[in-house]
């Protein structure tokens, strides 16, 4: 039962990833989607999500700083190794999308923002973060007229879409959950596997189309390494995997529906406006800067704090 509870653990984890990563981020079904390269995506995920959630374990992440380098580890693999966006419009890639998305919206919103809400007392926790993200997803949604390769989805369309997927993200909620009960745990074998097939991928895939990831990959990931074995060594055991154990109300995932009905109304207002905003340039202007900037604060933070605690 325990390795189910870690197994199940993962796949809840790599599909919220892919949620926040994937489906929002394209907001909508693009030509040539399937359900077959949505399950290899997601399994894709579940492997970076084993990656993250290790991290996490290991380095005993407990504050939000340490949570933000695991999440660009997450971030810059996702980009860095598996696609190669990280590479092609330095040195801005190096923030969008890998912190600028996946270690800020993904990480930061998603996997902790959202899951804190479900078990905070606050009774209206999860609907205001709910709405807040599904407003913002409405306006990033419609960024995507403007786009050679975008195309511009019905009201109906966009309606469906996002109530499927935000159905299928409210189980991997419930079943992160469930499965947080368990204490997680990575043995050496499963860590030295997915290492071995990342290394693999990167060598032969990565570094064929962009030599320049044999350079700045490791420096970006050792900064990593860097700061949370500083926070490793500055904090007690556990981590904020032992936050999530408590048990959540069914009735607070429903609040979860507030994604689609908010962003289903900012669509479909500038859908009967037919508004052209180019509102990705909003996002980038803001996040991309911002990614850096909170890395920089990550490492600053963590170093001040180590150093504090060896002066004692």
């Amino acid at each position: 039962m325990k390795n189910l509870r870690i197994f199940t653990q993962i796949l809840a984890t790599g599909f919220i990833f892919f949620f926040y990563s994937e489906q929002l981020f394209w907001s909508r079904v693009r030509p040539g989607d399937s359900i077959s390269e949505w399950l290899s995506t997601w399994v894709a995920y579940s492997l970076m999500a084993f990656i993250f959630l290790s991290l996490v374990k290991y380095f005993r992440v407990r504050n939000i700083w340490a949570l933000f380098l695991a999440g660009a580890a997450f971030g810059w693999i996702a980009e860095g190794v598996v696609v190669q966006t990280t590479y092609e419009s330095l040195p801005l890639s190096i923030s969008f999308t890998g912190l600028a998305w996946h270690a800020l919206i993904t990480v930061w919103v998603g996997w902790y923002a959202v899951r804190k809400s479900l078990h905070s007392p606050d009774p209206f926790a999860t609907l205001k973060i709910s709405a807040a993200i599904g407003l913002c997803y409405g306006f990033w949604a419609i960024s995507w007229w403007g786009e050679p390769d975008g195309g511009v989805s019905t009201i109906l369309e966009f309606a469906t879409f996002s109530l499927v997927v935000t159905i299928l993200v409210i189980f991997a909620y419930r079943l992160s959950d469930w499965s947080s009960t368990t204490t997680y745990t990575a043995n050496r074998w499963s860590i030295g596997i997915t290492g071995g097939l990342v290394m693999l991928y990167f060598s032969f895939v990565t570094l064929p189309a962009q030599p320049l990831a044999a350079i700045i990959l490791p420096i970006l990931l050792g900064l990593v390494y860097l700061g949370l074995r500083w926070n490793r060594q500055s904090e007690p055991e556990g981590s904020l995997l032992d936050s999530f154990n408590s048990v959540v109300p069914a009735w607070k995932y429903t609040c979860l529906l507030a994604i689609p009905v908010c962003a289903v109304a900012v669509y479909s207002l500038a859908t009967i406006l037919n508004l052209q905003w180019r509102t990705n340039w909003v996002l980038y202007l803001v996040t991309t800067p911002l990614g850096f900037i909170l890395f920089g604060m990550s490492l600053y933070k963590i170093w001040r704090k180590n150093t504090k605690l060896a002066s004692y």
